[in-house]
């Protein structure tokens, strides 16, 4: 199968994961944003959790928060490489923007990181008015491994309670295993990531399946039923090899009647927004900030 990217993301075609996260890492903080960093106390004596907000001077009190998950195959990154992607959001929706650096495998293993985005997502909710947000309108943003957290923590909301998911939105995110045709036609040569042992990452995560079925917390394309989950948005890009589990995802939503909402990026492959100044990447930021506002209420 020939790759042939779109002309703007050339500087991808022969990226591994180690470039993308070079390219996300380059950062300038524009006119207007502010930006604080604390931490959070863990769930059930674990360390405390370092937080990034972000805040427009623009907001008015009492507009929505969004907890943003960053990628990196759940062994590496933290909140450092989503600064464009949460900069953008925060001042356009506009919203408060909370990033986290969850704990990464293999030295702390699930649910050492959903209990951390669990942990961060209470904080908010119960810190609403110091942070001049509205606890009831909280949303989600998570890209690669990062999207998989979303979607673990909106199935482990569903289940056990906690504060409500407005939207969630997962970008490009890592949320199945198994064979599939998109991991196949990007087994080689594919930008950023391959299709080529794409399980060791889960492994890793999980700290091995030992001949036993995951938690759908954990690879949420395990799960059965999809009812009641939030409305969600599911970004997946042409030539990266998570492709069709995401899709899989968004008819699970789908087949649930879970409000959905589903873009395949064409000519990109996985991580294509680290590409700032860019066509797909301007065009998919600008639907995330619409729809974030729509599900918030604000158009």
């Amino acid at each position: 199968m020939k790759i042939q990217l779109h002309p703007h993301y050339k500087v991808f075609e022969e990226a591994n994961m180690t470039k993308a996260q070079e390219l996300l890492r380059v950062f300038h903080k524009p006119e207007g944003l502010s930006i604080e960093e604390r931490t959070v106390p863990g769930i059930n004596g674990a360390p405390d959790i370092e937080i990034r907000i972000f805040r427009p001077d623009h907001m008015a009190e009492g507009s929505p928060m969004i907890m943003d998950i960053h990628g990196g195959g759940f062994t590496s990154g933290d909140y450092n490489l989503d600064s464009n992607r949460i900069a953008y959001l925060a001042m356009n929706i506009p919203a408060v923007v909370v990033a986290l650096n969850y704990r990464l495998a293999p030295e702390h293993i699930f649910p050492a990181a959903l209990e951390d985005c669990r942990a961060v997502w209470q904080w908010m909710y119960d810190n609403a008015e110091e942070l001049g947000g509205d606890k009831d309108r909280m949303g989600l943003f998570g890209t690669s491994a990062g999207g998989n957290l979303c979607a673990g923590l909106a199935f482990y909301i569903r289940d056990h309670g906690g504060p409500k998911i407005t939207f969630n939105a997962m970008n490009v995110p890592a949320i199945g295993v198994g064979p599939s045709l998109s991991a196949e036609q990007m087994r080689y040569g594919a930008p950023v990531l391959c299709g080529d042992n794409l399980s060791s990452a889960f492994v890793e995560y999980v700290g091995g399946f030992n001949g036993q079925i995951p938690s759908y917390y954990a690879i949420p394309n395990m799960a059965i039923d999809y009812s009641n989950l939030p409305p969600s948005m599911i970004i997946v890009a042409e030539y990266d090899p998570l492709r069709d589990e995401g899709l899989k995802y968004a008819r699970s939503l789908m087949r649930d009647a879970v409000p959905v909402e589903l873009y395949m990026m064409p000519r990109v492959g996985h991580g294509f927004d680290a590409v700032n100044d860019a066509p797909m990447t301007r065009w998919i930021r600008d639907g995330l900030v619409l729809s974030f506002q729509r599900e918030f209420g604000m158009l």
